[in-house]
């Protein structure tokens, strides 16, 4: 089990934790994605107010998903990885 702290809120009012840009880990044991089924680009969370300090647990295989949904996602950047002169 892992703890994360709660970033979000979803549109049932479960909280949800956003562990990489676009996915999501909810309380409960789904996993979002701006990229997945009725989201459509849209994120299906609302941000949690900062002084919210709410936390809850996932389990190893929420996590897998979490990560395959984020690996999935990824495109590393092509080309020259240098970005100054030289």
């Amino acid at each position: 089990m892992y703890e994360v702290k709660a970033t979000h809120l979803t549109n049932s009012n479960g909280l949800a934790c956003e562990i990489y840009p676009d996915v999501f880990v909810v309380q409960g044991g789904a996993v979002l994605s701006t990229y997945a089924g009725q989201a459509d680009g849209r994120c299906p969370c609302d941000p949690l107010p900062p002084d919210v300090d709410a936390h809850f647990e996932i389990d190893n295989s929420q996590l897998k998903r979490a990560v395959h949904w984020a690996t999935s996602i990824y495109r590393p950047h092509s080309g020259n990885s240098q970005t100054g002169p030289g």
